[in-house]
């Protein structure tokens, strides 16, 4: 494998009932209804089977409770104990119990029935909070209960449960488009597309764009919440990127790799000083290598020696990089390196790999047992080595094993070499 581095009450609109004093009963939206601003693309709900997910996604943050103003310490808690309060923490309880039956059919009707109590006993919570300012963070920690309760519901249920999720979304958005509240729901429509794409992205590649999109939606009308707001774009442009390489459609991967530099610069620009931050302003830096020269690429050989990019003109380059637990690179990218280097001698071709092991014995260890071709850098420095590599970390590498090629002027071709396509792309360039 690659190493890559997220009951109703009567009404469909209950929540909009209560938050928003409509008593009457209306139509729920269109999942398509609630969007970011500006051109998000309208998305038909989908069932979703449990199933492996099928989607390239990089993981986005978890969070348990809702994001408020005023946090305090659980032994300096902030609510009276009252009748909200004691729901609140039957909610909690109810969550974290043990389903009552291992059976896949009866427990995934037992949690749907859970949920479905969550959001009544959510709902309760939210009419004796709402209109008191000194109940706050009952009323958020209500939301947050109410949204995860929805979203369970509307990765597992029918399109009206995603219609639900959306038209609460909406409603609390209505109500106060800056409030934590509307915050909190904006990050579950992002959450639910990316956990969709990790589902259902390869047969609909829409949930990619999707979720870059309403990442950088959050990031704009959210940007205080800074950890919730890297975590949606640097997942979303991951995501993006790893997919764009991944999918065979000639007119998805651009689009895809769009939306990954989107995100990409969203967060470079908006949290520059953020480790994710920095990382996506790496990954910018080597999305716009194509067609460039390569410099500022060079380091310490495993046998003593150097290599640097200042040597590539004259004969065109194959750089690798690669980990030895990697069963991607053993299986499909060392046989072919080897396949190679034995049609193309030095003179004709280069071939540089990138040890990305954390153990220089394991290196070794490996590289006697296989015909690993090539110059191999690794720093000697234990801090450099690995995911912490000066070139993994100046370049945005995103996962290992991977490829790049460069001409023999030293021009950078491709990447995002892949296996399937890497001797095309050398009858390109080798002579």
């Amino acid at each position: 494998m690659s190493r890559i581095r997220i009951q109703q009450l009567g009404s469909s609109l209950f929540l909009a009932g209560i938050v928003a004093g409509c008593g009457g009963a209306e139509e729920s939206p269109a999942v398509s209804q609630v969007e970011p601003s500006g051109s998000s693309p309208k998305v038909e709900a989908v069932t979703v089977s449990e199933s492996k997910p099928v989607g390239v996604t990089a993981s986005i943050e978890n969070p348990v409770k809702v994001a408020t103003e005023t946090e305090k310490p659980a032994s300096q808690s902030p609510f009276p104990d009252d009748e909200a309060t004691k729901t609140l923490r039957e909610i909690q309880q109810l969550r974290i119990s043990a389903l009552p039956s291992t059976n896949i059919d009866e427990a995934k009707i037992a949690r749907r029935e859970r949920n479905e109590r969550i959001v009544d006993m959510a709902t309760q919570v939210l009419r004796l909070t709402m209109n008191d300012e000194s109940r706050k963070p009952q009323f958020h920690l209500a939301i947050g209960q109410l949204l995860e309760a929805r979203f369970q519901m509307a990765l597992s249920g029918t399109k009206e449960d995603v219609d639900l999720l959306y038209a609460d979304v909406q409603t609390l958005n209505d109500r106060d488009p800056k409030s934590i509240a509307a915050a909190e729901g904006v990050y579950y429509i992002a959450k639910f597309a990316h956990t969709k794409a990790g589902l259902m992205g390869k047969t609909q590649p829409v949930w990619f764009e999707t979720l870059s999109r309403w990442a950088r939606e959050f990031s704009d009308r959210f940007p205080e919440q800074q950890q919730r707001a890297v975590s949606l774009l640097f997942g979303a442009a991951r995501s993006c990127e790893l997919h764009s390489v991944a999918t065979e459609d000639s007119e998805l991967s651009p689009r895809l790799l769009t939306e990954a530099q989107l995100c990409y610069t969203a967060l470079a620009e908006k949290f520059p000083k953020s480790d994710q931050g920095q990382e996506a302003t790496a990954s910018l830096r080597r999305l716009a290598l194509p067609g460039q020269v390569l410099s500022q690429f060079s380091g310490p050989t495993a046998d003593g020696g150097m290599i640097s990019a200042d040597e590539f003109p004259g004969k065109p380059t194959l750089i690798y990089f690669w980990d030895s637990e990697s069963d991607e690179f053993k299986k499909d990218i060392l046989p072919l390196l080897e396949k190679i280097r034995s049609q193309l001698t030095n003179d004709r071709l280069r071939i540089v790999g990138v040890a990305l092991d954390e153990d220089e014995s394991t290196m070794n260890t490996f590289m006697e047992a296989h015909n690993v071709p090539g110059q191999q850098i690794f720093f000697p420095n234990a801090e450099q080595r690995s995911w912490n590599s000066p070139l993994v970390r100046f370049w945005g590498i995103p996962t290992s094993p991977s490829m790049w090629l460069v001409d023999s002027k030293g021009t950078v071709v491709s990447t995002t070499v892949d296996a399937d396509d890497l001797v095309a792309q050398l009858k390109k360039v080798v002579k």
